[in-house]
Formats: C-alpha cells, sequence, structure tokens
C-alpha cells in the first residue's frame, strides 16, 4: 500500500493541521491509523539474500573513551576494532585503495583516524587545520588523491573545508564551506564540486555542542569547485529553523538532505518535513512529505540519509523516533518505513539489494532494497559494541 505524498501548500495551510504535539499525544501507530507497509510485518515470506564476497560495513563505534574505536564487519563475522582514543562520526574510503579508512571526530573535534583493513595494527592519526576543529565527515576526491573534511574556525566560526593529502594526511589548503557549521559532504558524480550541509549552527569548543545563534542560524546547501574553493550555487529551505545536516548523492546527481528541527528556537509547534531532494537543474530542494502522523514521529530528527542507486530509494533514519524512512527519488512518493529502536546508522549492501541498518545496542538489520521487507533471518547483535551514527560500505576486491 503506498499513500500518497501531500502538497506543500496543504500541508502548511493552518486549518488543515494537527500541531505536532498533538500528533504526538497520539498513542501508538494503530491509533493513528497507520498502515506499516514496508515495516517488516511481512518479513516472515522474504527471503534473505547471501553476503557479497569481500563486502565490509564499517562505522565508529563506542560508549567512552575506553571504547572508541573505528569498526569493521567482513562478510558477517565478528567485528574488528581500532581503537581510536576520540569519538568518531563519520568515516570514509579511498576509491581507488578502499582498504584504506579515515574517521573524524564528532563535533567538536579534534582528531581524525587512518586505518588499513587488512593490517588493523597500521594506524595513522592526524589533527584538526590550525586554528580550527572538526565536524565530523569527510570524503575523498574522485583519484583518491585528497581527503576533504569539514571544519570550523574556532575565533571567526567560519565554515572550512580543509584539504589533506591523503598518503600523508598534511593539510595542504582550506577554503570556506559557503556557512556556519558544515557538517556533511559529498563529492558530485563530476568529481569536480562538493556539495556541503552548511548546519548554520555556530559552536565553540569552549561550550561543547551548545548552539549560540539559534535566532540568526542559516542553514545551506552549498556547491563548491574543488579547485578553486568558489561557490558555485547554494540553495536553503522555507524553515529557517531547519538545519540541513547530511546528505547523500545518488550517480545522476541527485542530493537526499537530512534536517535536524531546532524545535526550541520555533515560535509554533507546527510539523516541519526533515527530508528533502534537490535534482540536477532544479533551483529548490523539494521536500519529502508523508502522512502527518508518521512524520510526526520522527521527531524533529533525522540522523542519516542514504540512496540506494539500483532501486531508487532514499533511506532516513531517526533514532529520536526509532523509525526509519523511505522515498523515491524520483517521484518524491513515500515508499515505506521500518521501526527500529535508536536506528541512526544506514547503508546500501555492495551488490544494492538490501538496505542496512544499526543502532546503539550494537544491532544490524537487514531490509529488501525494493520491498522494504526485514530479512530477519540476518539480523545480527553483537555484545559490547555500540555503533555510533554512521554506517558505510565497501567491497575488497578480488
Amino acid at each position: 500500500m503506498r499513500e500518497k505524498t501531500m502538497k506543500h501548500r496543504e500541508a502548511t495551510r493552518p486549518g488543515n493541521r494537527l500541531s505536532r504535539r498533538q500528533l504526538l499525544q497520539l498513542s501508538g501507530a494503530s491509533a493513528l491509523g497507520l498502515v506499516a507497509w514496508g515495516s517488516g510485518l511481512a518479513a516472515a515470506a522474504s527471503r534473505p539474500g547471501k553476503g557479497v564476497s569481500g563486502e565490509i560495513w564499517f562505522s565508529a563505534q563506542g560508549r567512552d573513551a575506553s571504547e572508541y574505536s573505528l569498526s569493521w564487519l567482513t562478510d558477517g563475522k565478528q567485528p574488528v576494532t581500532a581503537a581510536s582514543g576520540f569519538r568518531g562520526h563519520g568515516a570514509a574510503s579511498d576509491p581507488v585503495n578502499p582498504r584504506r579508512l579515515v574517521m573524524f571526530a564528532r563535533r567538536p573535534g579534534w582528531h581524525g583516524l587512518w586505518v588499513d583493513v587488512t593490517d588493523p595494527d597500521r594506524i595513522q592519526t592526524f589533527e584538526a587545520a590550525p586554528g580550527c576543529f572538526m565536524h565530523g565527515h569527510g570524503c575523498f576526491s574522485a583519484d583518491g588523491q585528497w581527503v576533504f573534511s569539514t571544519e570550523s574556525e574556532i575565533e571567526s566560526g567560519v565554515g572550512k573545508v580543509v584539504v589533506r593529502d591523503s598518503q600523508t594526511l598534511a593539510v595542504e589548503r582550506v577554503f570556506d564551506s559557503g556557512g556556519i557549521g558544515p557538517h556533511d559532504l559529498a563529492l558530485m558524480p563530476n568529481g569536480q564540486h562538493l556539495v556541503v550541509a552548511n548546519g548554520g549552527l555556530l559552536t565553540h569548543p569552549d561550550t561543547g555542542r551548545k548552539v549560540l545563534n539559534l535566532d540568526s542560524m542559516r542553514s545551506t546547501l552549498s556547491y563548491l569547485d574543488i579547485e578553486s574553493g568558489q561557490m558555485v550555487e547554494e540553495l536553503t529551505l522555507p524553515y529557517p529553523k531547519a538545519s540541513i545536516r547530511h546528505l547523500d548523492v545518488a550517480p545522476n546527481g541527485t542530493v537526499a538532505v537530512a534536517t535536524q528541527l531546532q524545535r526550541e528556537a520555533m515560535r509554533h509547534d507546527d510539523l516541519v518535513p526533515l527530508a528533502a531532494l534537490h535534482q540536477p537543474g532544479s533551483s529548490r530542494l523539494m521536500e519529502l512529505q508523508g502522512p502527518e502522523p508518521l512524520l510526526a514521529r520522527f521527531n524533529d530528527y533525522m540522523g542519516s540519509v542514504r540512496i540506494n542507486p539500483a532501486t531508487g530509494l532514499a533511506g532516513f533514519t531517526s533514532p529520536r523516533g526509532n523509525l526509519a524512512g523511505f522515498w523515491d527519488i524520483h517521484s518524491g512518493e513515500l515508499a515505506g518505513y521500518h521501526a527500529f529502536f535508536d536506528v541512526c546508522g544506514l547503508t546500501v549492501s555492495a551488490d544494492q539489494q538490501r538496505f542496512v541498518l544499526s543502532n546503539s545496542a550494537g544491532e544490524i538489520r537487514q531490509l529488501d532494497a525494493r520491498t522494504l521487507t526485514e530479512h530477519t533471518g540476518l539480523r545480527q547483535r553483537f555484545n559490547g559494541l555500540h555503533w555510533d551514527n554512521h554506517l558505510f560500505t565497501i567491497r575488497l576486491p578480488g
């Protein structure tokens, strides 16, 4: 079953909607009249797919300094960990030599970690650029020569993209991110542009993660030239308190963005869309809609986003809502959802046949990438591991 998406102008007409608070006061999906299509209720009839040889899923993990590490799971076996001493957040793999991984510290972060998955004792650390702190994400250039990371100047708060040599991890260049509080970033398919989620949230290491500019925050999706650092394009959402935090890019250049609403800075309790798409050639971000009772369950927070190129579905996770939602990137229609405690990590299997989800309890689930039914026989739980917010996939050759 599919629900038709709502037009934005209809969704924002005051007389036609319940407030977010009213929606959340209603208890349970059954009370809201939701049908759990794609939610795993039909999973008993699904057939688990076979794992892909050489496939590795990797993520930051741990609850404190004694546990913090980059961890990876090869062919469904027990995870291997490389201790970091700091809480990681996002990570990236070298597109030319995928066994080389880089992890970036959670905001406000000071360090990064480099590791070879075939030799986990071979570890190298690096620091934030001088006068800067890290925001937790990075990516490689198409040729694997450069590593780009999101950072901010401590004194000015201006967002920066730091360019490092991928072999030495030495800082080679720094240019403006196009906004305040840059978080996620990705390389566009042309290999010449970066797309950056400037969350608009000003923070300072002296005050931790406290947001210092809620009244004046401005979040943007910025496209930057990797050679000149110049801005190519900038887009915004019509909701000034929606912080664009995470993104993913499809092979055709479609960008899916996940936002986190700064509800405490708002003067109303209306429901605000948390997911959007930017289609190539479009001058605006298209908000992704769905039944309001379902959207309310995401609780103002999307934690990860991942596009499956084979099926054209984009998945979004909400650890605060214990829910993952999936939309068609071509039509913008809601395709389904899956309830999973504290779900945040999200990736696509190497064969693009499954969405893979993780949570802080060390659990992993796999959904069919077309039907969104869960392969319950592939559930895994690793005691003592606590997956962090983001999950990634690589496939080693041979």
